[in-house]
């Protein structure tokens, strides 16, 4: 196994990126946030990006910045998997990280938390199971009334409200809560959007591009405004607007959310592949 450490994302992504994007949706997330940090690297020292080759190319690749999930990228299991896996885990502990959180496909995942507990004698926990969905068509649906709109700076007690329950909802054991910088971010560059009828009803936001897709994310709807199709309008429309800039969308989901999974489904995402984030505990 070859391990090659990058002191950037644009190095990283030049040396992965023609392999993951024979299956860009499956790895749209590390290619995502690769993008991402491309434009707004971390500072020194707390980004390890990295991959793991063999005599036939790829074995893997991961992203791990402080204070944020690893994230890892492969398309092979059994022992080439494990093999990598330790291999990474090496430089991982050679750079002093500690990531408390991975995600990974549910092929790999398992192994590459074993090799983890096997050298650190430590337990890691299963906290959510994933799917991400792509999208290249929008199918027709019955919608409520309202139109879509982008979020502006009007709306930011709002807007910063729902981030807060969404993530006290779907992320509070995972990330810390975005603080106000961040959704103003968003909001300035035009990532976070509106369904209205007439006011407010629900929020979705688009997140992660690359050169052929975007993800969509955040989408959040109070519990008075459920249960009458706002969320599956809202993304209808903004995953209809991405298209028109984009080859297709992934979208993540909880699968112990079965509401949201039938929402997107019903949209036209179809599933690629499922995903575990498993937590890294302490002494077992």
């Amino acid at each position: 196994m070859r391990l090659t450490t990058f002191g950037n994302a644009a190095d990283f992504l030049d040396a992965v990126r023609p392999a993951l994007a024979e299956h860009e949706a499956e790895h749209h997330l590390v290619l995502g946030v690769a993008e991402a940090l491309v434009s707004s690297p971390p500072q020194r020292g707390q980004l390890l990006a990295l991959s793991v080759e063999d005599d036939h190319g790829l074995v893997l690749a991961a992203v791990v910045t402080a204070l944020r999930p690893l994230l890892v990228a492969s398309d092979r299991t059994g022992a080439d998997i494990i093999a990598a896996a330790g291999t990474m885990w090496d430089a991982i502990d050679a750079a002093r990280l500690s990531p408390s959180h991975v995600i990974g496909a549910v092929e790999q995942i398992h192994d590459i938390l074993g090799a983890w507990t096997q050298r650190q004698r430590r337990s890691a926990q299963a906290i959510m199971r994933q799917r991400v969905y792509k999208l290249t068509a929008v199918d027709p649906i019955a919608r409520p009334g309202g139109s879509l709109r982008q979020a502006t700076a009007a709306d930011m007690d709002l807007v910063l409200t729902w981030v807060a329950e969404f993530e006290r909802e779907a992320l509070a054991a995972i990330l810390p809560q975005s603080p106000r910088a961040v959704v103003e971010r968003r909001i300035a560059a035009g990532e976070l959007y509106l369904w209205c009828d007439p006011t407010p009803r629900t929020m979705a936001g688009w997140a992660r591009p690359t050169r052929r897709a975007v993800a969509v994310n955040g989408v959040f709807t109070p519990r008075e405004w459920r249960g009458r199709g706002y969320a599956t309008a809202c993304v209808a429309a903004l995953s209809t607007e991405l298209l028109r800039r984009f080859e297709f969308c992934v979208l993540y989901t909880d699968l112990d959310n079965p509401t949201s999974n039938a929402i997107y489904t019903r949209i036209g995402y179809r599933p690629v592949r499922d995903f575990l984030m498993a937590k890294l505990g302490t002494e077992s």
